[in-house]
């Protein structure tokens, strides 16, 4: 098991990918059992996670399934939580995922 700092320092080592707001969809369940699927703007990628930008918050600790290109034939999902979810000066949501 690794360290929180450890953690960081690994996190921070992996390429992340300018995403150039790339759409991406979104799917998840929220605390009452309500599925939501929505499209949203992916600011960036890496091996551990993502971050989009989005109009409304998702509370930390959400399993969320991500499809980028959804029409294309050989687009899979991924998996990831939440880990952060920031309120940015424009009124939207910075929302960080690790992937699972």
């Amino acid at each position: 098991m690794s360290s929180p700092e450890q953690e960081i320092i690994d996190r921070r080592q992996n390429f992340r990918i300018d995403m150039e707001n790339e759409a991406v969809d979104l799917l998840w369940r929220d605390a009452e059992g309500q599925s939501h699927k929505v499209t949203s703007i992916c600011a960036d990628f890496s091996r551990s996670g993502l971050r989009i930008e989005h109009e409304f918050a998702i509370v930390a600790d959400t399993q969320v399934n991500f499809r980028f290109q959804a029409e294309h034939p050989d687009s899979k999902p991924l998996t990831a939580k939440v880990v952060r979810c920031v309120e940015l000066p424009t009124g939207k949501f910075s929302i960080g995922f690790q992937m699972i």
